[in-house]
């Protein structure tokens, strides 16, 4: 949908302004720029930027009482620019609080009683979600493998359909702010292009919505959004306060708590500190509990859970000796795992004097992230060597430093830009696997969640991986009826066992699996993601567009009985798209003279067709997107599309 070629004519639309807040070092307000949003009741929604305009608006006494109470009349914080009828897209920048020392998590004792006391208060399904899209992954790993990690906070924009249910309030906080094309892109998702009224739902839809961005600027650093949080305690306050303000719309007439939840990319220690301080349970697993999500974590929760994982190294108790503590900060320093190059060589030649004999060995960072901190060896001159351990494991050191690494721009020693794969072992542990090699080897993958509210384990999707090499790249719903019933199983294993470790939120499992010469499938697992992931975006995409659930048989099923498939990729790459602007793209999406753009678009009427995420990577040629159909075959045919329509798109951009 592009914009209206004539803004003036108010009888076809309705016209409303977003509040931006700026909290300046002194804790007052300061006057903003101001968007208008558009809502067109014929062609969707659309946003007038006008970066020089500022609206004026001189409060009432009601306005003003009514402005108060929704900030619980919070001191030192003023809201301006507030239309006089209501607010639709609130959009709030917080300026750097300059006046107050950097706060870093880790420098705060945190009790655990109370964090647990704090999840136990919630007792009910979250009516209040406040999403904080923060990535909580080791800081050295995520700047070496991407220099914007801030623009994967837009994967959680998923949440903004959660504001489609008229009980649900959604306060989304980002790094900077969220293009407002690409917001009125996702909301548009919920609309039905047939029906003149459903202009009306969205224009309700966006008053249950409220966004924060921080306007930090892009640093080498990755620090977290969580963290950046808190160093904002004006934010903080003001959070709390919101919360409890009439912007909740959600008090239980019964005399109840509001129910609330913060949902989360990962938890972490940042994570954990930020939901004491504002009061809101975590929705995914705690700083204190990532273990399980660890390579050797994943493997110690599928031995107990008797599972079929590859042999390798650390192997318990026997390889106790190799394990220890990390002296670095951070979550990963408070476990013992094998953290020298000398104690992987001595736990590889174990495995080998025992037999273990692959044609490669897979090295595994234990916070990895999508397949990059892993590498691969062989050691198969060394393993046809009659020696003891302690020879064969002098071998292997030597060796080591040649491993071929997944990510090229990773190095065994450190550079001068980037921490080297050798560093790492030593900050965050590591394990060593024996390659699987079957027939026709394939990736598939579960997803469960654990309910908050109860404990129960939920599968919520399967999935074939779609890998280059070890890299993540997107996927495939659902994974294979061959051996569907396996990993679902599986999963709800894993999940069992989560849960008696006090863990809820999703997580996901990870296998490997191959045919046997008599036509029979073997899954071995491989690990654990102890948080949302990759497949997290295009199923809860998926849902929240559709309605429905997983049924026994692994399939998705709409509420009328229908199933629903997807195809789905972060990482669609033509460089042809480079330079392009978020809200071209946007328009050119909604653009009704495009045959190809019309053949892709999402169809609320038949729950079929593509929806688009990652826009921010769109300038450097990237986009992501899941493809919804009734089939596999369907869903194939959208998949194609839009990558027609990438192409053609690209042409015409490297035309002029």
């Amino acid at each position: 949908m592009r914009k209206s070629s004539n803004m003036t004519h108010k009888s076809e639309s309705s016209r409303f302004s977003n509040t931006i807040m700026s909290f300046d070092e002194f804790g007052t307000s300061t006057r903003s720029n101001v968007n208008v949003v558009t809502l067109d009741s014929q062609s969707g929604i659309h946003f007038d930027h006008s970066p020089n305009r500022i609206i004026d608006h001189s409060f009432s006494q009601s306005e003003s009482d009514d402005l108060a109470n929704s900030c619980n009349k919070l001191k030192n914080i003023k809201i301006q620019d507030l239309q006089s009828d209501f607010v639709h897209l609130h959009s709030i920048k917080v300026h750097p609080d300059t006046s107050m020392q950097h706060l870093h998590p880790h420098d705060e004792r945190k009790e655990g009683f109370q964090f647990r006391s704090l999840q136990a208060s919630v007792k009910k399904s979250s009516k209040i979600v406040v999403v904080v899209p923060s990535i909580d992954l080791d800081r050295k790993e995520l700047r070496r493998l991407c220099d914007s990690i801030e623009f994967y906070e837009e994967r959680q924009l998923y949440h903004l359909l959660l504001a489609n249910d008229p009980s649900v309030r959604v306060i989304y906080l980002s790094s900077n702010q969220v293009n407002e094309k690409v917001v009125g892109y996702y909301l548009n998702l919920c609309r039905d292009h047939t029906d003149n009224s459903s202009g009306n739902e969205m224009h309700d839809m966006l008053s249950r919505i409220m966004m924060i961005h921080l306007n930090t600027p892009f640093t080498k650093h990755c620090i977290p959004l969580s963290e950046k949080i808190l160093r904002q305690p004006r934010l903080i306050t003001f959070l709390k306060g919101l919360i409890g303000s009439s912007f909740s719309g959600c008090e239980d007439v019964n005399g109840g708590n509001v129910a609330c939840g913060l949902s989360v990319f990962t938890g972490s220690d940042s994570i954990d500190t930020l939901s004491q301080k504002i009061g809101v349970r975590v929705l995914e697993a705690s700083g204190d509990q990532l273990h399980y999500g660890t390579k050797q974590g994943s493997r110690e929760c599928f031995a107990v859970c008797g599972l079929a994982f590859p042999s390798g190294t650390p192997e318990l108790p026997a390889d106790e000796d190799l394990l220890s503590y990390g002296t670095d900060r951070g979550d990963m320093k408070n476990h013992r795992y094998i953290r020298s190059v000398h104690g992987l060589s001595i736990g590889i030649a174990r495995q080998i004097a025992k037999g273990v004999k692959p044609s490669k060995w897979m090295i595994k960072l234990n916070q990895g992230f999508s397949g990059k901190g892993n590498a691969s060896i062989d050691l198969r001159s060394i393993q046809s060597l009659s020696l003891s351990v302690s020879e064969i494991a002098a071998l292997i050191e030597a060796e080591l430093p040649k491993m071929k690494l997944e990510d090229p721009n990773l190095t065994w020693h450190d550079t001068l830009h980037h921490v080297g794969f050798k560093t790492q072992i030593e900050r965050l542990g590591v394990i060593a696997e024996s390659f699987v090699i079957g027939e026709f080897p394939s990736s598939p993958s579960v997803q469960a969640v654990i309910e908050p509210k109860d404990g129960r384990v939920s599968v919520i999707s399967t999935h074939e991986q779609l890998l280059d090499g070890q890299v993540y790249n997107g996927c495939i719903n659902p994974a294979s009826d061959r051996y569907r019933a396996k990993i679902m199983d599986a999963g709800l294993a894993v999940g069992r066992f989560l849960t008696t470790q006090g863990v809820v939120g999703h997580f996901s499992v990870d296998f490997i699996a191959y045919q046997n010469q008599d036509g029979s499938w073997d899954v071995n697992a491989v690990e654990v993601n102890l948080r949302q992931g990759g497949t997290t975006h295009p199923h809860s995409m998926m849902a929240l567009l559709c309605g429905g659930c997983i049924c026994s048989d692994g399939l998705f099923r709409t509420n009328d009985g229908s199933v629903r498939t997807y195809i789905a990729t972060d990482t669609h790459f033509n460089s042809n798209l480079k330079g392009y602007d978020e809200e071209r793209f946007v328009d050119a999406l909604e653009c009704k003279a495009d045959a190809l753009a019309n053949r892709i678009r999402w169809n609320k009427g038949n729950g079929v067709g593509v929806t688009f995420h990652l826009f921010k990577f769109i300038q450097r040629g990237r986009i992501g997107f899941t493809a919804i159909g009734r089939t596999k075959e369907e869903a194939q045919s959208l998949f194609d599309a839009t990558v027609e329509f990438l192409e053609d798109l690209g042409d015409k951009h490297s035309q002029g």
